[in-house]
């Protein structure tokens, strides 16, 4: 389970319908010498989660869609699960939040049920 903290306040994410998290490794600069080796300048790996949640009432979709757009001008920790086996820590921010509307027909709102944004991490 995910879990953000921001201003001390810890706030566990709803169950994903998709979840994936991306180790992307960081490179400064790459070369090649007179004798044709490629030298490497390396910088610490970072992590992206890619995330979807589909939600059974357009009341949770609201909560959530509002609690992560408090989170667009921030940066913040989270703690998730990771390919490594552990829950890794990391500080993040909010890339891109998208929403799926299906039924317009339920009035002015519509019927928001799909929600998709990724964590990228500082």
């Amino acid at each position: 389970m995910m879990t953000i903290v921001r201003n001390g306040v810890t706030k566990a994410a709803p169950p994903h319908s998709l979840y994936e998290a991306i180790l992307n490794p960081q490179q400064k600069s790459a070369e090649r010498n007179g004798n044709g080796r490629l030298n490497r300048e390396t910088l610490p790996d970072k992590w992206s989660i890619n995330q979807e949640w589909e939600f059974a009432t357009p009341q949770e979709f609201y909560d959530w869609f509002n609690y992560l757009k408090s989170l667009t001008r921030i940066d913040f920790t989270a703690n998730f699960p990771a390919p490594t086996g552990r829950i890794e820590t990391a500080i993040f921010y909010v890339a891109p939040i998208s929403a799926k509307m299906i039924n317009y027909s339920r009035g002015a709102g519509g019927w928001w049920k799909t929600l998709k944004c990724n964590f990228v991490e500082v």
